[in-house]
């Protein structure tokens, strides 16, 4: 009896999310090794990529705009209920698109170009956008603005901008040698595997650490509306990418896909410590999503 190679394909991302929700007390400690797997990922995406692809399109201000917006109203509301909980909501939209958007709309044959370079953009924004917002926010938060924004700039640098200098040099010298670089979505694919084992591991050890001085039923309603944003982010790049003339994929990747480690930790530096379960259950079901996403591609 023959192997169907496309449906294990489909059930992959889930055996690697229980081993990670499973094993957390092992795959937490190791989750150091994440930014380098996540700025793997990048690299391969953009390595036949030309730099004139990652320039800023009047539709990335849109995205933006809708996400702010939309996060705006729903936080005015869930406020005059619980203001932390509203929180939670409201730093979901914040969050800037995950530096692995781009590759794995590569991986599911969209536009790679239109997702790293809102992931670059998303990334410049937050250095002037969180510094100013969360004193707002929460007025006893301390932020100082240029040290907010060079630790993010720092991490941008690292994991965003160092990988696409890399893959540019690397082209260049191939081209060089009269070599074009091929497409590595197998490999892209197995490196997205392997870091759902520590992103889960991770926001697991997160949950347990604190889960016992919160009250219940407000850290449910915290995971709750972490589900709410990130369904209403992927759906809505679903269904906007067409009436903008982009990419689906493209656009779906880079409204839903964040970077929730940046948030997280804005979150618990900065804000009350409901604030952090709605991300660190963003976590959990933008993987499931990509997941399902990612059992209809062909590789």
């Amino acid at each position: 009896m023959s192997l169907n190679l496309e449906r294990l394909k489909g059930y992959a991302p889930l055996c690697f999310i229980a081993t990670g929700i499973l094993l957390w007390r092992w795959t937490a400690p190791l989750s150091a090794v994440l930014p380098w797997i996540i700025a793997a990922m990048l690299f391969f995406a953009v390595l036949t990529m030309p730099l004139s692809r990652l320039r800023p399109r009047r539709e990335h201000l849109v995205i933006y705009l809708i996400q702010m917006g939309l996060g705006a109203v729903l936080y005015s509301l869930l406020r005059l209920w619980d203001h932390e909980v509203g929180l939670s909501l409201l730093m979901c939209f914040l969050a800037p698109a995950a530096t692995a958007a781009g590759a794995m709309t590569s991986l599911m044959g969209g536009d790679t170009g239109f997702a790293t370079a809102y992931t670059l953009l998303t990334h410049g924004l937050i250095c002037l956008v969180a510094p100013i917002l969360l004193p707002l926010l929460e007025p006893q938060a301390s932020v100082s603005f240029w040290a907010l924004s060079a630790q993010v700039g720092m991490l941008v640098a690292r994991m965003v901008l160092l990988p696409i200098a890399l893959a540019q040099l690397v082209r260049y010298l191939m081209a060089r040698r009269g070599r074009q670089p091929q497409p590595q979505r197998r490999l892209t694919y197995w490196l997205w595997l392997s870091s759902l084992i520590f992103i889960l591991g991770k926001a697991v050890a997160f949950v347990s650490g604190g889960i016992a001085e919160t009250d219940l039923g407000r850290l449910v309603a915290s995971f709750a509306v972490g589900l709410v944003a990130c369904a209403l982010q992927f759906n809505l790049g679903r269904l906007l990418g067409p009436r903008l003339g982009v990419d689906v994929v493209a656009f779906r990747q880079a409204m839903g896909q964040k970077n929730t480690a940046l948030v997280l930790w804005l979150c618990i530096a900065f804000l009350p410590p409901l604030a952090a379960p709605g991300i660190a259950g963003y976590i959990a079901w933008q993987n499931f999503f990509l997941s399902y996403y990612m059992s209809k591609t062909r590789l």
